[in-house]
């Protein structure tokens, strides 16, 4: 197995994450026969382990797959794990109709929490100096600065839109978002709709468009992959390794 190439590729991850990918496919390689595991081979090894822990070691070795060019060769119902379902979100190709039931304000709002796939706490700290070209850094739930990449052409509508607001374009208390999102949802006929749901939303959204699930996982700052590994569940296209790709044009965003 391409253990050591395949580490090089994710070497941003967390790096309790890569020392969990790494510990994983050490373990399925002593339990191979050949220079790479079979279907039975990686079968038989995925069984030994309960739901605990085995989301994770299905993460390690799909993403090893995926960097191999192997398509995954099982199906959802297989290891006799009962399934995760996806947390409650919101179709992706609504949140545009979403955004534009209000005025300027609840456009770049809506659309701000969705592109950046972040929590409205997030997105509330967000100052004019955080937005960037690149991006925007916010600070996470654990208190750390991560810089959420985003399409150069949403950034400067961004960056303008912020200029015309004080130091904090987004500076309203949480009860005031929701109750508005509601609103906006309910105008665009979405009944059930939460700022949270934005956040999984865009984790569909990139995940259909073909993101692997390490970068998925930087994206949403997640500290673990297992939280990542619910959205498994969700088929994608031709898998990507970018944010850049999956986005597609010009003014995508440089590698996570």
């Amino acid at each position: 197995m391409q253990i050591k190439e395949f580490l090089k590729t994710i070497e941003g991850l967390a790096p309790n994450t890569r020392s969990a990918y790494e510990a994983t496919l050490w373990q399925l390689h002593q339990a191979s026969k050949g220079d790479e595991p079979t279907p039975e081979e990686i079968k038989e090894f995925l069984s030994r382990y309960g739901t605990s822990s085995i989301h994770r070691h299905k993460a390690a070795i799909k993403n090893y797959l995926e960097f191999m060019g192997i398509t995954w060769p099982f199906t959802r119902r297989q290891f006799g794990v009962s399934r995760r379902r996806i947390p409650r979100y919101v179709n992706p190709d609504l949140v545009p109709s979403i955004a534009s039931a209000g005025d300027e304000d609840d456009y770049m709002f809506v659309m701000t929490l969705f592109t950046l796939g972040c929590r409205i706490s997030e997105l509330m700290g967000i100052t004019r100096e955080d937005i960037r070209e690149a991006g925007v850094e916010v600070t996470t739930k654990g208190g750390y600065y991560r810089l959420k990449p985003m399409a150069r052409d949403f950034a400067s509508k961004l960056r303008k839109y912020a200029a015309s607001k004080d130091d904090k374009p987004f500076s309203g208390k949480y009860s005031f978002y929701y109750a508005r999102l509601k609103e906006l949802g309910k105008a665009a006929g979405v009944e059930k709709i939460s700022p949270h749901m934005l956040r999984h939303a865009r984790a569909v959204d990139l995940r259909r468009k073909g993101m692997s699930l390490d970068l998925l996982q930087q994206f949403l700052g997640h500290a673990s992959i297992t939280t990542t590994a619910v959205y498994l569940e969700i088929e994608p296209g031709e898998l990507g390794t970018e944010l850049e790709r999956v986005e597609g044009g010009e003014n995508a965003q440089p590698e996570l």
